[in-house]
């Protein structure tokens, strides 16, 4: 029985399900925005949905090197991004 695809996350580096990370994608100006429906085009980086992982994905060098660019973090924080991701998720249910 398979899971389905599997990624790796930026923060701390433990491959999970596609569907229980959050996906980055970088802009063509070089920031960094959050895809939450996982289909915007462009190189995606994976980050599990914890302020622990997302402040070390957020760090410059992280998002260079998954992006193999330089790449800016979203101008809003950590905080501001899994606060507006976990009432999201509830207004789904």
């Amino acid at each position: 029985m398979t899971v389905g695809p599997l990624r790796t996350c930026i923060g701390c580096r433990h491959v999970q399900p596609k569907g229980l990370l959050l996906r980055l994608v970088r802009a063509s100006d070089g920031r960094v925005v959050v895809d939450e429906r996982g289909r915007a085009q462009g190189r995606g980086a994976y980050v599990c949905r914890t302020a622990e992982c997302m402040q070390r994905a957020l760090r410059a060098g992280r998002l260079g090197h998954a992006f193999k660019r330089p790449s800016e973090p979203p101008v809003s924080g950590t905080v501001v991004i899994l606060d507006g991701l976990v009432l999201h998720d509830k207004a789904r249910r």
